[in-house]
């Protein structure tokens, strides 16, 4: 599962700044829908870009600015796409032996 990048983010905050919006964890949580990611990680986020200065920026300075920030880089590992598979819509042919399964197996127990 990929985590969010330093490069998705810029042009996240590159068109907030360009916009004059202000980055708040709620701007944030709009633009990172389908992200898994609490909302004390989005302050925590915020908090670290804000400090960085970055409104007078270009995209790929910014994105630089983000990948030298181990701070931001830490919050956006822990940061990953919602991977949501339409189960209901899947045809499989199954022959022989073994599991024909779609999305992810848990097996208690075993």
């Amino acid at each position: 599962m990929d985590f969010l990048t330093s490069s998705l983010l810029s042009g996240i905050l590159y068109d907030g700044f360009k916009n004059r919006v202000a980055i708040t964890a709620a701007f944030l949580k709009e633009k990172l829908q389908g992200w898994m990611v609490d909302d004390h990680l989005l302050e925590l986020l915020t908090d670290k870009v804000n400090a960085l200065e970055l409104e007078e920026y270009g995209e790929h300075v910014i994105e630089r600015k983000l990948k030298e920030s181990d701070e931001v880089q830490k919050i956006l590992r822990s940061i990953h796409y919602e991977q949501k598979m339409d189960i209901e819509n899947v045809s499989q042919t199954h022959s022989g032996s073994g599991d024909n399964i779609v999305g992810n197996k848990t097996v208690y127990n075993k």
